[in-house]
């Protein structure tokens, strides 16, 4: 009998669970496995509103041994990483079933076939769409993440299960999840960025690499599908990383380990595309005597003197042996692959140039030699401390930082019209600062972007083109070889930023590096902005800047290109990704774009190829019609509404945080202080020393620490202010408005997973003096989410039913992970408690703990 897809993934977690109760049985022996149930089943109880099943829980926990914690955390956590491995499979298997029940009449919801149609309806013919489709450039940049440290040997084990569970072998399944469940989840020592370069782009060389071809061939067919005629078309996706070059508050990003990150990149695209050379050498066995070859293919085998006859093999065996001796480019490669393509094309091989070599030129175009090109992010101040040091010791200006921004920005466009260095030859940098900076940029091989956090001044990006003229980089008059990008973070700074790229692109230095690179990239901050200014004002901010700068590149006659800083949590402009694109201002979205993948996300989006596939044909579906540039504007009595709203939600936010009292509630209510003292990230949680108020604490720790104790305030927090407006108009603007109801609903998804009931628990960590913080709370989130139903005229995932569900599955089984964790961070925070080792290493698993089982923790 064939199980339905949601039957089947039924199944599989009952058999995960099962297996699992078997290895907890043979690793930990009865006593834990009947202590896991025993818990399990007091959880659920407490779910179904069983009397008393919730004191029961907390007196049973409150009891535990230490081995008892860890070991219910540790079996808890590793049902999640079987849930989300099943619901990965369950995935795949519902999106096959929707590819394959697709006709032309009625194509797939965000897929490439409903695209090819959109694009057919728009009045473009098949030459438009494919020159529109060859422009785009999707750049996806890859962060470190403190909540994604599952280490690579788990990772491997769970891609074998998945195989496994596959070919329903059920000995070797149960042999896997054993060993599974008998791994160490975590590293002993705090992960260094080397640990997280390895670690972030794991997904590049393995799924990435098989998904990359599918997305081309995948547009391709449909097109031939609408138009009747297959295209030409190349990857739109591009990737780039920031581990190992993003120095801002990183004190671990040394030069050195920026060149450890180029390093390691190339050596993983070299080992795949000496794979693939070998794959091509093996195949394309065609005989000269047999298929006529181009005189090109055959003088590009010259000095090969394997496979007499074989002029296609000659050629790979050719480039095989200049990949490994590093004497090729991409774009050398790229020209051999299209010159073989050309060869068999032009004698009616065009199958077997499709199958075999267009899957190369896709992966060459998307990865290149260098997998994913590294961009450097430092902060301005730093930036303009090293510029100081550099003009001070060139006898330029004594003191840079004692000057007002103008006067800054004037005197290095004075200097930069010279081509010449600044430090003395022989002289070594004696500030921290200016040694870092040019020591990074020396080791930066593929370059991506230079991004300056904290952009507040044209000085801030002037200084970057001062530190590389000192290592040969800048010349007068010549673009820079890569992108200068600002980073508007904060709300002070939207606001300000279209006033900072107009004078920037007045700057006659950064004018002509900006027409040099045919525009200008502007990177946008969704967490800091967050932090700074609440949900619902940051969100308006953002809009409204990328606007305002759209606008101001369109005056200086230069495209703005957006690189987003999305994270993976609502708060930080995280979920579905491709309706985030479709509610960005009309007209604000060019032929490039740039978002950051982070986090869970990785594992969500790329555990396997056709999660992948699937991921970026959604985000390919927006952002190709995004970029034609069309769209309808907000009614002004909408916006008008919504700023006015959005002050009164920012004021409230704000009063909150500055509230006497509250800081110390936050510290004793969440694990704040222990995210920052456990060994997560290789990144410290503070921006500068240890934190003293909000404003000292980065943005990823603040959202992270509030979805540990189920309240995701981030997410929603300030919303309720909509309630000033009449109810009939925000329901008109939820309709019309895709902004406004993408910004609702992303607040739907956190007030859906917060729980009041677990937040509640962590009451006990906080003096009594305190607890009308949490009722405040408690209240708010009632009354938004109350409004927002009112909104929907539904409930808040009326539109998201699949989610409702996984909640609804997952929470009994995050909800003992939680109540552990209150126990732990009790004994933890008690005299003596952080200097046991077992309780730290039992509290940090119960941090990933919780991640694992929400999945957007930060």
């Amino acid at each position: 009998m064939t199980l339905e897809p949601f039957d089947r993934l039924r199944a599989e977690v009952d058999l995960l669970g099962r297996l699992l109760g078997e290895a907890i049985r043979a690793v930990s022996g009865e006593r834990i496995l009947a202590l896991v149930e025993e818990v399990r089943h007091l959880a659920k109880a407490r779910r179904q509103g069983e009397e008393g099943a919730g004191e029961a829980l907390g007196r049973r926990v409150e009891g535990l041994s230490l081995a008892e914690a860890e070991a219910l955390v540790r079996a808890f956590t590793h049902y999640f990483h079987l849930v989300n491995l099943a619901e990965e499979r369950h995935r795949v298997r519902v999106n096959r079933l929707r590819a394959e029940a697709e006709t032309l009449e009625n194509p797939r919801p965000e897929g490439f076939l409903a695209l090819a149609k959109a694009l057919k309806e728009r009045g473009l013919s098949l030459e438009e769409a494919e020159a529109h489709l060859n422009r785009l450039e999707l750049h996806l940049t890859f962060t470190a993440h403190p909540t994604e440290t599952r280490r690579r040997t788990l990772r491997h084990h769970l891609e074998r299960l998945g195989e496994e569970l596959e070919a329903g072998e059920k000995e070797r399944l149960l042999a896997r999840v054993a060993l599974l469940y008998a791994t160490e989840e975590v590293r002993k020592a705090r992960p260094s960025v080397e640990d997280e370069i390895k670690g972030g782009l794991y997904y590049l060389p393995t799924t990435l690499w098989r998904a990359i071809p599918r997305v081309v061939a995948g547009l391709e067919a449909a097109l031939e599908r609408v138009y009747g005629r297959r295209p030409r078309l190349r990857s739109p996706v591009r990737f780039r990383s920031w581990i190992g070059g993003d120095r801002d508050g990183n004190p671990f990003v040394t030069p050195e380990v920026t060149a450890f990150a180029a390093r390691y990149a190339r050596q993983v695209a070299r080992e795949r595309f000496l794979q693939e050379l070998e794959a091509l050498v093996r195949d394309l066995s065609l005989a000269e005597a047999r298929v006529p070859v181009p005189r090109e293919v055959r003088s590009g085998g010259e000095g090969v003197e394997r496979f007499p006859g074989e002029a296609y093999r000659r050629l790979f065996a050719g480039l095989y042996g200049r990949l490994e001796r590093e004497e090729l480019t991409t774009e050398g490669l790229l020209r051999a692959v299209r010159l073989a393509e050309g060869g068999l094309e032009g004698v009616g091989l065009g199958p077997v140039a499709r199958a075999f070599l267009r899957p190369l030129e896709a992966r060459l175009t998307a990865f290149g030699l260098e997998l994913a090109p590294l961009d450097l992010r430092e902060e301005s101040a730093k930036l303009l401390e090293a510029a100081a040091e550099l003009l001070r010791a060139g006898g330029v200006h004594p003191d840079l930082l004692s000057l007002p921004p103008e006067a800054q920005e004037a005197l290095l466009t004075e200097e930069l019209g010279s081509a010449r260095p600044l430090l003395p030859v022989g002289e070594e940098p004696q500030g921290e600062a200016l040694r870092v900076a040019l020591g990074s940029m020396r080791a930066w091989r593929d370059k991506g972007a230079h991004v300056v956090s904290m952009t507040h001044h044209p000085a801030d990006l002037l200084a970057v083109f001062l530190l590389a003229r000192e290592v040969g980089l800048y010349r007068p008059g010549r673009p820079l070889p890569l992108d200068v990008v600002p980073l508007f973070e904060t709300l002070e700074d939207l606001h300000r930023a279209p006033e900072v790229l107009r004078r920037l692109l007045g700057n006659p230095v950064f004018r002509t590096h900006a027409q040099g690179r045919g525009g200008v990239e502007v990177m946008i901050g969704y967490s800091d902005s967050n932090k700074d200014a609440g949900f619902l004002a940051a969100n308006l901010a953002l809009y409204e800047a990328q606007e305002a700068l759209a606008q101001v590149g369109r005056e200086a006659g230069l495209p703005v290109f957006f690189f987003h800083g999305r994270g993976t949590s609502t708060a930080r402009g995280g979920g579905p990704a491709g309706r985030a694109i479709a509610s960005l201002p009309p007209r604000s979205v060019g032929h490039r774009l740039r978002l950051t993948e982070q986090g869970e996300a990785l594992a969500d989006r790329y555990a396997h190829p056709d999660l992948a596939v699937r991921h970026l044909e959604q985000l390919l579906f927006h952002f190709a019609q995004a970029a034609l540039g069309e769209g309808r504007e907000p009614e002004p009595a909408w916006r008008e509404a919504l700023r006015g709203a959005a002050e009164e939600s920012m004021g409230r936010y704000r009063a909150l945080l500055g509230q006497e009292g509250f800081f110390p509630f936050f510290e004793a209510f969440t694990p704040i202080r222990e995210i920052g003292e456990l060994p997560i990230a290789s990144r410290p949680v503070y921006r500068h020393g240890r934190v003293r108020e909000i404003r000292d604490l980065r943005a990823i720790p603040w959202v992270m620490a509030w979805t540990q104790v189920r309240l995701l305030l981030p997410g929603w927090y300030g919303l309720s202010a909509l309630e000033g407006l009449p109810l009939s108009l925000l329901r008109e603007m939820y309709r019309g408005w895709p902004f406004f109801a993408t910004t609702l609903e992303s607040a739907a998804m956190a007030l859906a997973k917060a729980d009041l009931g677990v937040a509640r628990l962590y009451l006990r960590l906080v003096p009594e003096a305190l607890h009308p913080f949490f009722h405040h709370l408690a209240e708010e989130y009632r009354k938004t989410v109350a409004l927002l139903e009112a909104i929907f005229e539904a409930p808040l995932l009326h539109n998201q039913r699949t989610l409702e569900r996984q909640i609804a599955l997952r929470n009994p089984y995050v909800d003992p992970i939680n109540f552990v964790q209150v126990e732990l961070l009790a004994r933890y925070r008690a005299p003596g408690g952080r200097e046991d080792e077992g309780v730290r290493k039992a509290l940090l698993l119960s941090l990933l703990g919780v991640a694992a089982g929400l999945r957007n923790a930060g």
